[in-house]
């Protein structure tokens, strides 16, 4: 298992965090998603068939993207 922690600017709120931890569980693989409002960071565990480009398109997706 993969543990890879993002920034994310555009977190502003609890919405934001359920929004995120949503659409990324919706992913093969992804078996943990963490996300603290105050330092703007997700924490995502995650194994195969997950990767991280396919992490970083899912939160482009929804405009929450990563700086990395």
């Amino acid at each position: 298992m993969t543990s890879k922690t993002y920034f994310i600017p555009n977190i502003h709120c609890m919405h934001c965090v359920m929004r995120i931890k949503n659409r990324l569980g919706e992913i093969e693989g992804v078996e943990n998603v963490e996300a603290n409002v105050q330092t703007r960071e997700v924490e995502v565990e995650f194994s195969a068939p997950a990767t991280e480009e396919a992490i970083l398109k899912a939160l482009a997706e929804i405009d929450y993207p990563a700086e990395v």
